[in-house]
């Protein structure tokens, strides 16, 4: 594929693509080149991509995924506000609700680190047939990269969207009852009316070269149809082909184009049996996992010689012979082989098997890059019989020759979709008339075309370039999704940190410091940067900001190779093998990030040019980084151990103990509990129970065992116990004031604000429902929280005035007494901390 250098709609959106981060929505008419594009794109593209489509068999044809296995998305429409009108009825049930708001949408989709990965490295999303995608299921992606990517402010988290398709094509499917509740919210269904592309609109780019059809009238009578305004010249052009009595079986190779599957399935299998050769099946071969709905060809193929076909694919071969939407006849079948023969064409066509591929995304962790992966696969001929085929699923296809009934088409743009398949009138049949109400043009498409149009694209595409290139450099030289990554291992140790060793908040602090600093120089660097920014030319251009990059970029890759040099040292260990995991998982995406960024700021050791930048950027790969901080898997070595022998002894005692009473480490001795065994040397029960982890349970079931191998040790070596250096530790260390543990509180209302619900962070943390509700009240009481999120204003202003009689300070359950069974003590809190605010806010002087 080659770009189409007469075209320059072509490459205008070729260069916004590759050279800007500004979404596009690529569109055309019939035949213009937008799956060539898409195709184009995906070779040549120097971004991290992903397709997606709103059906399986779209995405199987554009080489992605459906955009709800991509994003994980519910079925249910989603509305783009924090739902009151209790929608959500199928929440206790297990069962689809109603509709979906933010907040249950993001608390029932489970990533797991690969793709949070991957969708944290995606810098281009495709969606193809945008015309069939919904505007809520458009917020509800918006919603998700916002969320998983941490970039709240920004249209899709800061990815950019290729859209393509064609508006006046087919539409989405909105049911009536879903849109009588979605009309409150949306204008239309079309994705142009979604609040994300209100807020921020793609650059409109239409590609107007036809390619399918050359015929100047015709392409003039699509155009009219297109647009709903056919004139009686056109009317009475089209109808010269109305030929009602017309049958397929009358001429070779045309296919009848019908509105409903029933009727084209009937045709089919009735000119199929009519045939008097033999019926021949062949099987399709399935590897898991390629899902049914997404199969693009007959499971179980029924053929006989005579049969009309029609390839589904576009021959592989340099011949070329066949493209999608060919017509022919099968000539002859014979040992396992089918032959077609197309008309004109001398040779026979041997079709071979065609091997589709379900694909899955997944995060290569070496390369930081998001790859593309084969799920499973689907072989079989790319025939199906072609006598007929439904309007909608001819869309992309082309004919030479077709019987269009049209006349029952019940959607916008099914006219214009039959018609436009075809590459001339003459080979077109109308089976029906075509009347004013078979025409259906959306005017509110008419009006966002219409408005649009209005860009001077080029100026906006330096613009972008500008701005693409000014976000590219700053992120070089920024570290705060490092930063996130640091204060999650401190979230770590600080809620795990009996279990980790006394050196882990030590260590992880360091590294918190020393990232802090980076980030204070960074920050001061950016401020730099954004006075070169001013100047009206593309950055690169800049020799002064050149210099300044090379300069920071020594600097701050000296700075990361001393921290990653650091991180190598880890000294952190656990007597959790979960926590273990999770520890070590994080310390390896915090080193692969530091090696990441210290690789891009190589890259600009000479300067920043993007072209060189973009291709050199995707060739990272992660250095090799192995730890473990399980406390069995290794001991650390830069750790003292008193009385080494003794500690041995005790480590196989309790490792014992652990296998042969399948128990976890912490369940009988932790490695501190070993440690201090080792270095203070009880020497009874009472003295045991005050080494770190033994209680009076612990000592009574494990204590004579470890205390046998403590005292023969001692006798042995003739060692005195050393208990009272113990109590004297202790004593100082009480002195010493603690660390501040995190606010229980504050950690619930982040999880609750970043989209997760009640009953997950419950879940998550370990604590009960009502636990979460006390700490969201407190910041309704604080005036942090809408009330409403969590009680209907008709139970809130039943319960104000109870509250007010009653008195605040008297506790809920008098209120409880009063009111019906429906309002439950969580719904009294909340009103309780609501009234609470009130009162404080009547309480502050007047501004």
């Amino acid at each position: 594929m080659v770009t189409d250098t007469s075209n320059p709609a072509f490459q205008l959106a070729a260069d916004f693509i590759q050279y800007t981060n500004r979404s596009v929505f690529l569109t055309g008419k019939a035949g213009t080149g937008k799956t060539t594009f898409l195709k184009y794109i995906k070779e040549y593209s120097l971004k991290q991509l992903a397709v997606v489509a709103p059906t399986g068999v779209a995405a199987i044809n554009a080489g992605g995924v459906t955009i709800h296995s991509f994003f994980q998305l519910p079925f249910s429409p989603f509305i783009p506000e924090t739902n009151t009108k209790n929608y959500f009825q199928g929440e206790n049930n297990n069962t689809s609700p109603e509709m979906m708001d933010r907040h249950y949408l993001l608390g029932r989709i489970k990533l797991n680190s690969e793709r949070r990965n991957i969708l944290n490295e995606l810098e281009l999303l495709i969606i193809d047939e945008i015309s069939m995608v919904r505007a809520d299921i458009l917020d509800s992606i918006d919603t998700v990269l916002r969320h998983f990517r941490k970039r709240h402010q920004e249209p899709f988290g800061g990815v950019q969207l290729l859209f393509i398709g064609d508006i006046y094509q087919l539409p989405p499917v909105a049911k009536q009852e879903e849109w009588q509740i979605l009309s409150e919210y949306y204008e239309s269904p079309y994705f142009f009316s979604s609040r994300v592309i209100q807020a921020a609109p793609p650059a409109y780019i239409e590609l107007e070269k036809i390619y399918r059809q050359k015929d100047a009238d015709f392409i003039e009578l699509l155009n009219q149809i297109r647009n709903n305004c056919l004139t009686n010249n056109g009317y009475a052009l089209l109808h010269e082909r109305y030929r009602p009595s017309f049958q397929s079986a009358d001429t070779k190779e045309y296919i009848m184009l019908t509105t409903h599957n029933e009727k084209a399935d009937l045709i089919n299998t009735q000119q199929l049996s009519k045939l008097p050769t033999p019926l021949c099946n062949f099987q399709a071969d399935i590897e898991p996992d390629f899902p049914e709905k997404n199969y693009p060809a007959d499971v179980a193929l029924q053929l006989k010689e005579g049969a009309q076909v029609m390839f589904i694919k576009n021959d592989g071969d340099k011949a070329k012979r066949y493209f999608n939407g060919k017509i022919g006849i099968i000539e002859k079948i014979e040992a396992g082989k089918i032959f077609v023969r197309c008309t004109h064409e001398p040779d026979l066509i041997e079709v071979k098997k065609h091997r589709w591929e379900h694909i899955r995304y997944v995060h290569n962790a070496q390369k930081q890059q998001i790859e593309e992966e084969a799920a499973g696969s689907f072989t079989q001929y790319p025939l199906r019989l072609a006598w007929a085929i439904t309007i909608h699923k001819s869309q992309g296809l082309t004919f030479e020759k077709a019987i269009i009934d049209a006349g029952a088409a019940f959607a916008p743009g099914q006219v214009y979709v039959a018609l436009s398949r075809c590459t001339n009138l003459q080979g077109i049949v109308l089976h029906s008339r075509i009347t004013t109400n078979s025409l259906h043009t959306d005017q509110r498409i008419v009006h966002f075309a219409l408005s649009c149009k209005t860009e001077a694209l080029p100026h906006t595409l330096l613009q972008s370039q500008k701005l693409f290139q000014q976000k590219t450099i700053c992120a070089i030289f920024q570290f705060e999704k490092i930063a996130d990554t640091c204060s999650e291992l401190s979230h770590l140790i600080a809620a795990h940190q009996t279990t980790f060793s006394d050196n882990a908040f030590g260590f992880i602090q360091n590294i918190g410091e020393k990232m802090d600093a980076l980030i204070e120089v960074s920050k001061k660097f950016n401020l730099q940067l954004l006075q070169f920014f001013q100047e009206d030319v593309l950055p690169e251009t800049i020799p002064a900001l050149q210099t300044r990059i090379q300069q920071a970029a020594v600097y701050f890759d000296k700075e990361i190779g001393k921290l990653l040099q650091f991180i190598e040292t880890s000294p952190v260990s656990t007597d959790s093998k979960l926590q273990a995991l999770h520890y070590n998982e994080l310390m390896k995406d915090l080193y692969v990030q530091l090696a990441q960024q210290q690789y891009q700021l190589q890259l600009c050791s000479n300067g920043f040019f993007v072209d060189e930048f973009l291709q050199k950027k995707n060739k990272f790969t992660a250095p090799f980084f192995s730890i473990n901080a399980y406390a069995t898997a290794t001991e650390n070595p830069h750790k003292v151990i008193p009385n080494a022998g003794l500690y041995k002894l005790l480590k196989a005692q309790r490792d014992s103990l652990c296998e042969s009473k399948n128990l976890p480490i912490y369940m009988v001795a932790g490695s501190n509990s070993l440690y201090e065994m080792s270095q203070y040397l009880p020497q009874t029960l009472s003295n045991l129970k005050k080494i770190s982890g033994f209680g009076n349970v612990k000592a009574e079931q494990f204590g004579m065992l470890f205390l046998d191998i403590i005292q023969r040790y001692c006798n042995e070596h003739d060692l005195p116990s050393k208990m009272h250096q113990l109590k004297e530790k202790k004593e100082r260390k009480e002195k010493t004031p603690k660390a501040a543990k995190p606010d229980t509180k504050l950690i619930s209302f982040e999880m609750y604000q970043s989209g997760i619900s009640i009953s997950a962070i419950a879940k998550e943390r370990q604590l009960t429902t009502q636990t979460i509700q006390t700490h969201l009240a407190h910041y309704v009481e604080e005036g942090q929280l809408p009330v409403t999120d969590f009680l209907p204003e008709q139970k809130l202003n039943s319960l104000l005035p109870l509250i007010a009689e009653e008195g605040i300070g008297k506790g809920m359950t008098p209120i409880k007494q009063r009111v019906n069974a429906d309002i439950s003590f969580a719904d009294i809190r909340m009103a309780i901390a609501w009234k609470t605010f009130l009162e404080k806010q009547a309480a502050l002087p007047p501004k």
